[in-house]
């Protein structure tokens, strides 16, 4: 009889270690992110920083004289109040406060994503609020309302897109020609 109770014993001390490991894994990722969208070409691009704003494409800007570099975003999948911030892939590029992503959500608007200290944020912008719905990268208005509004437009650079939040509410917006909707999504491109 000591077999099967020290069996069902053990079985208990895996299972409590099994719940310990799983309820102590951390939220906190550090990923990068890239966008996928309905115009060709677009699916995969990586999101890179380029003098404060976000961009998607496999190429730099051609037009910039400033700061570009790849980048990958810090975030807490369990949380929609933490800010998701971003470190540079570069060895030569590296940021000397902490950036975080911030959109502008205030309706009406179609505004570039970028990202900022809490100190230096553009009129309306927020830092919190980004979580997941599915496999993409959403705005929670709050609890149980998400958004996904991304849209990427064209820029002077072939194949490099601007990423942009879409706050526009009303049907007939004013978007720039050529700029369509994207997701965001962690998910990086597979080889064909």
């Amino acid at each position: 009889m000591l077999f099967p109770s020290l069996a069902a014993l053990l079985a208990l001390t895996g299972l409590s270690n099994a719940a310990t490991l799983q309820s102590t894994r951390r939220a906190t990722t550090s990923i990068p992110l890239y966008a996928y969208g309905s115009t060709a070409n677009t699916n995969g691009l990586p999101v890179f920083y380029a003098d404060g704003l976000a961009y998607i494409g496999q190429t730099g800007l051609d037009s910039t004289n400033g700061t570009q570099t790849n980048i990958t975003f810090t975030l807490d999948r369990s949380s929609t109040t933490t800010p998701w911030t971003i470190t540079a892939n570069s060895t030569t590029v590296t940021f000397n406060e902490t950036l975080d992503l911030y959109i502008v959500p205030t309706s009406g608007s179609f505004t570039q994503v970028g990202f900022s200290t809490n100190t230096s944020l553009p009129t309306g912008a927020v830092t919190t609020g980004f979580g997941w719905y599915g496999k993409s990268v959403a705005y929670a208005t709050n609890s149980s309302e998400y958004e996904l509004s991304f849209w990427a437009s064209n820029t002077t650079t072939t194949g490099v897109y601007g990423l942009y939040w879409n706050a526009n509410t009303a049907v007939g917006n004013d978007n720039p020609t050529g700029a369509f909707p994207v997701a965001i999504k962690s998910t990086p491109p597979t080889a064909v």
